[in-house]
């Protein structure tokens, strides 16, 4: 029975394109993780019972406006609804209507 001897080294070609390998997997990653903080970072969400008191409304008026996509929102798992802050204040500031007061 002849064995063969061969030894894993650090100049072994397979481990050298190993580790290549696993340098790009690690620069992708890291660039994958700096874009996602960068995002999650840039967005604020509230909860339903947040967005209630930011525009102080009831759970069902909330979520009839869920339910005819007047409020934007995304679901998050099976029944978590978040709402983000910044597309709650365009939706308010596409909606204004100065009072009487603001037309002199």
């Amino acid at each position: 029975m002849n064995l063969s001897m061969d030894y894993l080294t650090d100049e072994n070609e397979e481990l050298v394109a190993l580790h290549e390998n696993l340098a790009t997997v690690e620069r992708t990653l890291r660039t994958i993780a700096d874009n996602l903080s960068d995002v999650s970072c840039r967005e604020h969400y509230l909860t339903g019972e947040e967005t209630c008191r930011l525009l102080h409304i009831s759970p069902r008026t909330l979520q009839s406006l869920r339910d005819k996509r007047v409020i934007p929102f995304t679901i998050v798992g099976e029944r978590t609804i978040l709402y983000p802050e910044s597309k709650l204040y365009e939706m308010l500031m596409r909606n204004y209507r100065p009072g009487k007061d603001a037309c002199k």
